[in-house]
C-alpha cells in the first residue's frame, strides 16, 4: 500500500489533516498533504510526525501528476473545478479519490474508466453535500425497516455564526466559507424542487424573495431558500413517488428579505465593471460620475489604486449616502420592515480598508466591503444547522412528521464548525474505505449503509449527532 496524500491545506483541511493524521500514527502510515502555504495550518490544528506538509504549486498539473505517482488515495480539497483534472491524472497514475463536493458532469463520465481501473472517485462526502447524505439515507432506512412510506422530504443546512457574537449585527450572519459563494449565491442557474405533486422552478435572482420559514425543533425559526436542482436527488434518494422534495439552505430570520434588497439593487452583479482599468491615475471623480452632484462625495487623489466607495455606491444606487438610498427605497414601495437595520449596518459607501474597484465587478466590490463588515473574529464561534424534515405515511394512509436536527458549535478562530463538518467525514470515509476494505468502485456517492452507518458512527464520538423530533 502506497501512502494518503491531501492536495489542499486551505480552510477545509484543518480537522481532516488531524483526523487522517491520528488515523496514520495509529495504524503506521504516512499521510503528506501539499500546498503553498501551511501558516493557517499550523497555526491552528495539531501536525504529527507521521504527517508532512510538502510544498507544491498544485495549479501546475505536472506536479499533481507526479505527487500522485507516490499516492494510493488522494483527498482533494483544492476548489471545484479542479476535482476532474485531478481525477483523471488519478485514472492515469491508479489513486483513489476522495471529494467534498457535487458531482460534476465530467466526473460521472469517468465512472466506467473508474470501474475499469478498479478504483474508487467517491464525492460529496463534506457537509452539504455528505453528512445530509448519511443521515437521511439512515432516515430512509429506518422508514422502510417500519414499514412506512416517505411521501415527504426537505433538507436545509447552513453554515451560520453564533447570535451572541452578533449582537449589533441584525444580519447574524458573518463569514465561515467561501464568500464569494454567499455573495454569488444563487446565480449558478435556476432552482428546481417538487412541492405536493408540482414541480417548481425559480431563476436564481427569484430565490430570496421567494424565500419561506422553518422551525427548527429546538432551536428556532429560520429563513430557506432553494438550493440548486433538489429533483437531482429525486432517484438517487428513491424518492420519485414523493410529493415533496426540497434541499435548501439556512439562514437567520430576515436575512434573505434583506439580500433580496441587495440583489434587486445590482449589488451582486458579477458581469459588470464600473471602472475600467486604465481610467484610474488621470481621471477626476466628476468625470467618472458625470454630472452626478459631488457634494457628499470624499475625493481620493488616489484614484490609481481604489475609486472612492462613494462613487461606487453612487454608480450603483444613484444616491450618495445610505440614508438617501433608504429613503429612495421606501419612496419607490420596496418593504423596509424588519430589514431597514441590515442596510444601515452595512454603510456600503464607507468602503472598506485597501478597496478596490477598479477592474472589478460589482459583486467583487461588494464581497470586499462585506468580508470587512462580516469577519468572523478569533474570539467568535460559528454554527453550523442541518434539518430533516420527513412526511411518512403508514399502510393505513395515516400521516406523521419527523424531524432530524443536527447543531454544531465552533471553538473559536479557523477551528470552526463548519471546517470540522467538512473534514472530518472525509477523514472518516477514508479510513472506512482503507480500514473495512470497500468494494465499492467507480464514481460514487455515500447513500449505502455501508458508508453512512461507519461513519455516522465515528462522528458521534466527535459530538456530531443528529437529534429526533415526532411531530
Amino acid at each position: 500500500m502506497k501512502q494518503i496524500g491531501i492536495l489542499g491545506a486551505g480552510r477545509s483541511a484543518g480537522y481532516l489533516v488531524e483526523y487522517l493524521g491520528e488515523y496514520c500514527a495509529r495504524v503506521g502510515r504516512e499521510l503528506y498533504v501539499y500546498d503553498l502555504d501551511f501558516h493557517r495550518l499550523q497555526q491552528s490544528f495539531f501536525v504529527n510526525d507521521k504527517t508532512h506538509l510538502v510544498i507544491a504549486n498544485l495549479s501546475d498539473l505536472q506536479v499533481v501528476s507526479d505527487i500522485l505517482k507516490n499516492l494510493d488515495v488522494v483527498v482533494s480539497v483544492l476548489p471545484p473545478p479542479m476535482h476532474l483534472p485531478v481525477a483523471n491524472l488519478c485514472l492515469k497514475q491508479g489513486c483513489h479519490l476522495f471529494t467534498a463536493s457535487y458531482t460534476s458532469e465530467g466526473m460521472l463520465g469517468l465512472d466506467a474508466q473508474a470501474k475499469e481501473k478498479g478504483l474508487l472517485f467517491m464525492n460529496e462526502l463534506g457537509l452539504d453535500p455528505g453528512i445530509d447524505h448519511l443521515s437521511a439515507n439512515k432516515l430512509f432506512d429506518h422508514a422502510k425497516s417500519l414499514g412506512l412510506e416517505v411521501v415527504t422530504f426537505e433538507s436545509h443546512c447552513g453554515g451560520l455564526v453564533d447570535v451572541a457574537c452578533c449582537e449589533k449585527n441584525p444580519w447574524k450572519y458573518k463569514f465561515t466559507w467561501n464568500p464569494t459563494n454567499v455573495v454569488l449565491a444563487g446565480q449558478g442557474g435556476s432552482s428546481i424542487w417538487k412541492e405536493e405533486g408540482e414541480v417548481m422552478q425559480l431563476d436564481g435572482h427569484l430565490i430570496f424573495a421567494n424565500a419561506r420559514e422553518i422551525e427548527v425543533p429546538g432551536i428556532g425559526v429560520f429563513d430557506v431558500y432553494a438550493n440548486r436542482n433538489s429533483l437531482t436527488y429525486e432517484k438517487l434518494y428513491g424518492l420519485t413517488k414523493a410529493r415533496t422534495l426540497l434541499r435548501g439552505t439556512l439562514r437567520r430570520r430576515y436575512f434573505c428579505a434583506a439580500w433580496d434588497v441587495l440583489v434587486v439593487q445590482g449589488f451582486t452583479d458579477s458581469q459588470t465593471i464600473l471602472f475600467e482599468e486604465g481610467v484610474a491615475g488621470n481621471v477626476h471623480p466628476d468625470r467618472i460620475l458625470g454630472s452626478e452632484s459631488m457634494s457628499n462625495v470624499a475625493r481620493n487623489p488616489n484614484i490609481d489604486s481604489a475609486v472612492n466607495a462613494q462613487m461606487w455606491f453612487l454608480k450603483v444606487t444613484g444616491c450618495s449616502s445610505t440614508e438617501l438610498w433608504i429613503e429612495s427605497l421606501r419612496d419607490s414601495g420596496v418593504d423596509l420592515t424588519n430589514i431597514e437595520g441590515h442596510l444601515r449596518f452595512l454603510q456600503l459607501e464607507l468602503g472598506c480598508l485597501n478597496l478596490v474597484v477598479v477592474g472589478k465587478t460589482v459583486a467583487q466590490i461588494l464581497e470586499q466591503i462585506l468580508l470587512d463588515r462580516w469577519a468572523l473574529e478569533a474570539n467568535h464561534r460559528d454554527e453550523v444547522v442541518m434539518v430533516h424534515k420527513l412526511g411518512v405515511m403508514d399502510k393505513l394512509g395515516n400521516e406523521k412528521h419527523w424531524y432530524s436536527v443536527l447543531k454544531v458549535m465552533g471553538e473559536g478562530g479557523d477551528r470552526t464548525a463548519m471546517a470540522k463538518m467538512v473534514g472530518l467525514p472525509l477523514g472518516m470515509g477514508v479510513e472506512t474505505f482503507l480500514e473495512e476494505k470497500h468494494g465499492d468502485h467507480g464514481v460514487c456517492l455515500p447513500f449505502d449503509k455501508s458508508w453512512y452507518a461507519p461513519i455516522l458512527e465515528k462522528l458521534k464520538h466527535h459530538g456530531i449527532i443528529f437529534e429526533e423530533h415526532l411531530m
